[in-house]
This record gives C-alpha cells, structure tokens and sequence, in this order.
C-alpha cells in the first residue's frame, strides 16, 4: 500500500490526502458538531460532564447563547483544524489556500462584484424571510420577546461570522486550491458536492442555490486565490436573514 502511495504522481497524492481530510470533517460536523450527539458521547463517558453539558448547552433556561456558540464553535473547528494540519506537515502557506490579502487587482474586483452579488441575493432574501420554513430556522439565535439584541444576540453573530469565514476557508480555500493541482477548474465543482449536502437540513431552495453560490464563489477563489469575498457575502447576507426575519417576528 505504501509503495503504491509514492507511485502516485505528487498532484494524486495531494488530490488524495485532501479528500481523506475533508471526509473526516465531514464527519466531525456531523456527528461531535451535534449537540445531543456530543450529549450521548459524554453520557456514556464523563457523566459528570454531560450534567454539565446538558444544562448549559441543551437545556439552559436563561440564553440561547452557549446553545448557538457551541454549534457555532465546534463547526469552526471541523473546518479549519484537520486542514491547517495538513498544510502545517506538507510546510505550504496559508496564502496557497486562498487566505492571502487581496492584491490591488483582486480588490478592486472584490469591490465591483460585491454589491452586485448582494443585490441579487437581497430580493432572494426578502422573499425568503417571509417563507414559513425559513422562519421556522432563522435566526439560529432564538431572541426571546422583549430580550435586546446586546449582549447574547451580537455576541452570537461575532461567532456566526467567524463560522462563515471557517466554512469559505475550507470549502472555497483548502478544497478548492488543494485539489487544484490535479483537478484544475474541476475542483471546483468536487467542492461543490459537500458544500450543497451541508444545507439538506434547511429549505430545498436554500440547497439549490448553495450550488449556484458555490460555483460562483469557487470559481473566483480559483481565479484570484482568495476566499474573502465569500466570506464577506456570506456575512453580509446571513445578518440581513437574520434581521429581516426577527423583524418579521416582531422582534424588532
């Protein structure tokens, strides 16, 4: 097996270390990123813990906060800490994965197509807001009536971008630029296929339009080796959900 392994070309080999490490994440954001998963782990392990678990993550009566901030936070870790191990052993930069700084040219094209992207996702957005299925799910926060939106709700948010920024790395950083090398412009579209099963538990058209949106977004990463585009749509529009739907609520 091993002797076949360093047969492969370098570019089937990294096209093949990729795709192993982005199945255990996968995995991870199934499983350990659910919180009543996790719940039954600690159960059978560290009962102690899963008292603790229990009352501040899936039971506590006073915030939705750690709720949230767990979800939030393990998601972050499924993205990002399988990858960055494997670029830190195979000693590449982080800016070979799309997490370079703009350069002048990438900027200013950053700057054209963001407000032409958010312009055509907002009325997408305002029609969606009023969808019962997308009320039933957003915001992930639940603000309970008459709870200001400082602290528990910004808080909240500050993680939610921060998840997002996780998930455009991952995706549109290490998938894309790491199976680059064997796959070209394909990649891709192998990204793609993850990227559009994550939303299965949200609305069929928020799924469809995640492959839209991952093509689009891809597709730029691997013109210009950067996700910060992305990652500033995907703020961008997940704070306008968030606020169109409390208002829809009444909670605004």
């Amino acid at each position: 097996m091993r002797a076949a392994l360093k047969a492969l070309p370098v570019a089937e080999r990294q096209a093949l270390a990729v795709l192993l490490v982005s199945s255990l994440c996968m995995v991870w954001l199934q499983y350990p990123a659910n919180r009543f998963w996790m719940l039954a782990a600690l159960s059978r392990w560290l009962p102690d813990a899963a008292e603790w678990f229990r009352a501040a993550v899936i039971h506590n009566p006073h915030t939705e906060l750690y709720r949230s901030a767990y979800w939030a936070l393990a998601s972050i870790a499924g993205y990002v800490l399988l990858p960055l191990v494997h670029i830190r052993l195979k000693s590449e930069k982080l800016s070979d994965y799309g997490l370079a700084w703009p350069d002048r040219a990438t900027l200013r094209a950053d700057l054209k197509l963001f407000p032409l992207f958010y312009a055509l996702m907002l009325p997408l957005v305002w029609w969606a807001s009023a969808q019962p299925g997308f009320l039933a799910i957003y915001p992930f926060f639940r603000l309970s009536p008459g709870e200001a939106l400082w602290p528990h709700w910004l808080l909240w948010e500050m993680l939610y971008f921060a998840q997002f920024a996780a998930l455009e790395f991952f995706f549109r950083g290490y998938m894309v630029h790491g199976l680059k090398p064997r796959l070209g412009w394909l990649a891709v579209f192998v990204m793609i296929i993850p990227y559009c099963m994550i939303h299965f538990e949200k609305p069929a058209l928020e799924s469809l339009a995640a492959i839209v949106a991952g093509a689009a977004l891809g597709l730029l990463s691997y013109r210009y080796k950067s996700i910060w585009l992305g990652a500033a749509l995907h703020c961008s529009v997940a704070l306008t959900m968030d606020l169109m739907a409390l208002w829809r609520k009444g909670l605004l």
